[in-house]
């Protein structure tokens, strides 16, 4: 098993190794917000974010943001952190939808399609509702709103639960929470959820998170997710990203590590939009260690008509093997979403 897991964590490095080098290279100009774009696409000031630290601590929630995509900058505390969480909330991730303060929605119709396995239309619904009357802590969440970004499309679909969310501990650096979930089965999946974020220069911010959950049909499961970022100059970013996990079910690791490079387009006065090219590597452990796939592609999003609706346009390539036995196959794909995300400050700003 020791030795499995060396295996394993070689393989997961080799993409962080050259952001890793980066690190340690010369500052750039940090990220500043354009005097020219719109509302809905400023990043916050390191002086707004303090602010807004300063009230989160405060247990102030009465006063709503000014716009959604600056509703989960509470902590920032250096420019890639701002910049990385701004990025993260304009694609929708899922770890950022997981630490919002405020109640929202999304509807996502999905058109997944590769020349192997033709279209697969999905509906995905996430978000949570706070519960003031339990507990200012609490949230319910549904249909999957905690996976986390490194999953695939076809993982997210799977993650379709209700539950309530506890948040113990949200701070600085270190975030505690706990899930009890409902699957469809049905299953009761009670979990923890550790998250630890530090800055590691002006320019630089690593994350880590930690999961774990018990599955009342398939047993235990930790999943491990870390990603370092760099800016690049006022509008770009860097990401290397790993997942490590394990299914008692499954009785193997599998992993996922690529490189994200996202760019935010400043040029369109009415609605933003962002670009991300990734390359990325999967694999396991059983019945030896293997990588199951090869990807890269090309992710557009744009807002557009109002400020709740976004399209994404997804070009990937994937050199795949299903089984350690199986030769490996080219499969060219293609994803379309439309998307509808609501929350609380959207819905007062709109009135």
């Amino acid at each position: 098993m020791r030795q499995r897991l060396r295996r394993i964590g070689s393989a997961v490095c080799r993409g962080g190794l050259l952001l890793s080098l980066a690190l340690g290279g010369p500052s750039l100009a940090g990220a500043q917000a354009d005097a020219d774009a719109p509302a809905a696409a400023v990043e916050p000031s390191l002086e707004e974010e303090s602010v807004a630290a300063e009230e989160g601590s405060a247990g102030d929630k009465t006063r709503p943001s000014p716009h959604w995509v600056d509703s989960s900058h509470a902590y920032a505390t250096n420019r890639a952190q701002a910049l990385a969480q701004w990025m993260d909330d304009f694609f929708g991730a899922p770890i950022a939808d997981a630490e919002r303060a405020n109640s929202f929605v999304r509807a996502i119709l999905i058109d997944d399609w590769d020349e192997r396995d033709g279209h697969d239309p999905k509906l995905r619904l996430r978000g949570q509702v706070n519960l003031p009357k339990i507990s200012s802590r609490a949230d319910l969440v549904f249909s999957g709103e905690e996976a986390e970004q490194t999953l695939t499309e076809e993982e997210r679909a799977q993650e379709n639960d209700v539950g309530v969310r506890f948040n113990f501990r949200d701070s600085n650096r270190t975030r505690l929470d706990a899930t009890v979930s409902l699957r469809s089965g049905p299953a009761l999946l009670p979990g923890v959820r550790f998250r630890y974020q530090q800055p590691i220069s002006e320019n630089s911010w690593g994350r880590f998170t930690q999961r774990l959950q018990y599955h009342t049909e398939d047993g235990y499961r930790a999943l491990s997710n870390f990603d370092l970022n760099r800016i690049l100059s006022e509008d770009t970013l860097i990401r290397w990203g790993g997942r490590l996990r394990y299914r008692e079910d499954k009785e193997f690791w599998d992993w996922n590590t690529g490189i994200t490079y996202r760019r935010w387009f400043k040029d369109h006065k009415d609605f933003p939009s962002a670009i991300e090219y990734y390359v990325a590597m999967s694999g396991r452990d059983k019945p030896q260690t293997f990588e199951t796939n090869y990807r890269i592609g090309v992710l557009y999003r744009r807002q557009f008509f109002r400020e709740f609706l976004f399209y994404e346009i997804e070009p990937n390539y994937n050199w795949r093997r299903d089984e350690f036995e199986d030769k490996r196959e080219g499969v060219l794909g293609i994803v379309f979403r439309l998307e509808v995300m609501l929350d609380e400050s959207l819905i007062r700003t709109e009135r």
